[in-house]
């Protein structure tokens, strides 16, 4: 399980039934929404509302003892995001900003950028995906 705790994104390895968490990335400002797409070098999304950016990291190079390196994807027109989810089907990423009442789209690397809704929503803030379903 991967979870943001404002100042960390943690990993608990929940099938280990163990209450101790690891720290993945360590030392943010105010991380809110995390999401990942599994594979051999997993990335890591998530939102920093204070930064006013989303940002992402690979794993598990982030845990290999030496500083992960933390790219931000978006940052340019971002005030609150505070939801996230990665559409690992069509590899797109999507979040929402309660700042500015909108839900974006976007490629993985934050290119391709898209407003999808802006104009029915009154701070929106946690979404969640179906790829299958489209």
């Amino acid at each position: 399980m991967l979870y943001a705790s404002r100042k960390n994104v943690c990993l608990i390895d929940v099938e280990a039934a163990q209450t101790n968490s690891t720290v993945i990335v360590g030392g943010l400002e105010d991380a809110a929404a995390v999401d990942f797409l599994y594979g051999p070098a997993s990335v890591i999304y998530w939102t920093d509302v204070s930064q006013e950016a989303i940002k992402r990291v690979t794993w598990p190079a982030a845990s290999s003892g030496s500083s992960p390196q933390i790219e931000v994807v978006v940052s340019r027109g971002v005030i609150s995001p505070d939801g996230l989810a990665c559409d690992w089907v069509s590899r797109k990423l999507y979040w929402t900003d309660s700042g500015v009442k909108r839900i974006e789209v976007s490629d993985l690397d934050g290119r391709m950028r898209k407003v999808l809704f802006w104009d029915i929503l009154d701070q929106p803030r946690i979404l969640a995906l179906y790829p299958q379903r489209g």
